[in-house]
This record gives structure tokens, sequence and C-alpha cells, in this order.
């Protein structure tokens, strides 16, 4: 089984350097990452390096300022000069030029942050060819249960065929390792989406300080719920589907 790990960060002005990364990577038996940009960062350059420096192993998501009035130039600009596979786009955006690029170029869109309202959904819907990746879960209320509004409203987002959901970030929002109290929304969120539209991250190096990245790798296979068919499509399948890791 290819494992990838669909959510890590690196740098060189912060977090890490990708070599940092390999060697990580190495260590929990990681064989390709999909390169995230992180927040206010918006020289992507480094994120092309890495991919060059390392062909084979790695994908990226960038980022521009999405306020800037010439917002739809620097995507198309990042786009082509650093063969992005997509944009980090924070969910709040609002400037109708981002999206609007975004579904002429057909990239996928991880939205980072709570998903809140109608607005995003609309997008969805207006741009299939768009892939729609949900980090982080979405970052669930764990004083709810998965009943509860928010909760569903995200899982409803599983009907379309264009939305994907990150299985990543658990000690953002759990409280202690293995953070059982997640697995409720994790298993709803397996019943909603079907492994084919979940990925897999380690959401590396902010991750480090509360667990290694073996630890984080194995924590799903605790889940009784998943099957060795299911666990193939998380931690790689998925991924492999959409992203090209050759150059």
């Amino acid at each position: 089984m290819t494992v990838v790990d669909a959510h890590v960060h690196v740098g060189l002005t912060k977090f890490v350097v990708v070599e940092v990364l390999l060697a990580q990577m190495q260590a929990a038996g990681i064989d390709k990452a999909l390169l995230v940009q992180y927040g206010g960062c918006y020289n992507n350059a480094y994120l092309r390096q890495c991919m060059q420096c390392f062909p084979g192993r790695f994908a990226s998501l960038g980022m521009v300022d999405y306020d800037a009035p010439d917002a739809a130039k620097r995507i198309r600009r990042e786009v082509e000069e650093n063969n992005l596979a997509g944009l980090r786009i924070p969910a709040s955006t609002t400037n109708e030029a981002v999206w609007t690029t975004v579904g002429e170029l057909g990239i996928m869109a991880s939205l980072s942050g709570r998903i809140a309202g109608d607005g995003v959904e609309a997008y969805i819907k207006r741009f299939p060819q768009v892939q729609f990746r949900i980090e982080h879960m979405g970052f669930p209320d764990l004083n709810q249960s998965p009943d509860a509004p928010d909760y569903q409203r995200l899982m409803g987002y599983a009907a379309y065929p264009n939305v994907y959901l990150m299985l990543s970030g658990l000690y953002a929002f759990g409280v202690e390792h293995p953070y059982r109290e997640v697995t409720p929304f994790v298993k709803r969120a397996l019943e909603c989406f079907g492994p084919e539209q979940l990925m897999w991250g380690s959401d590396f190096p902010r991750v480090s300080g509360w667990e290694t990245c073996e630890m984080t790798l194995a924590l799903p296979h605790t889940w009784d719920f998943l099957s060795e068919t299911d666990l193939e499509w998380i931690f790689g399948k998925t991924a492999l589907s959409i992203f090209e890791f050759d150059s």
C-alpha cells in the first residue's frame, strides 16, 4: 500500500525544511506527501523547488493574497509557474474573482478554517469541475454530537462527488491521543462520505507538539469500523486518484 500524507507543511522561514519532512516520512513509512502552504505565505517557489529536487515524492497546494485586487491574475501565475495542484483557500473567502478563477482552472480548493453558512455549498454546486477539500474534518465541535446541525450540514456535502474530507488535525480539537471523543465523528464521516472521499494527513510539523508521525499514522488502525479496503483508500488511494506526484 502506498501511503500518502495529504497534509504537511514546509518552509524556509517557518516550520521546517523539506529534508526534515523526508526524514520523518522515512521513519514512519510514508511514501509521498502533499505540501500545503501555511497561512500568510504567498511565495510558493519553495514548494516547486521541493517537487523538483525530489521528483515523485510531492504535490503542492499553494496560496495567494485572496484580497488583492489582482487575485485572479496571481492565482493563474502561481499555479502555472509553480506547478500547483490547487490552492489552500480560507472557507470564509468572499472574493468572487478567486472562486471564478479556481472554477475556470478546475483545480483543487482546500478549504481551511470552519465552514459556516451556505456560501461554500453554493460554490460546490456552481463549480463541479473543482475538487473541494475540507481540512481537519471542518473542526467539529466536540461539545456537540455528530447529530448536531452544524456537523450534519457538513456531512451533507458528501452528496457532491467533488467534495473530500480530511481526517487530519485531530490533536487540534481532540483532548488527548488517541482522541476517543473524535471517533464518533470519524465514524459518521465514513458513513456519509465513504472511504473514496476521505484522506488522511498528519499536519506535520504542527502535530509534533502532541505526537509522533508514527502515532498519527497508527491512529486510524485503532478505528475498528474501518476495513483494510477503507484504510487503503484513506491512506493513499484517494489522494493518488486526485494528485500527480510524477513531477
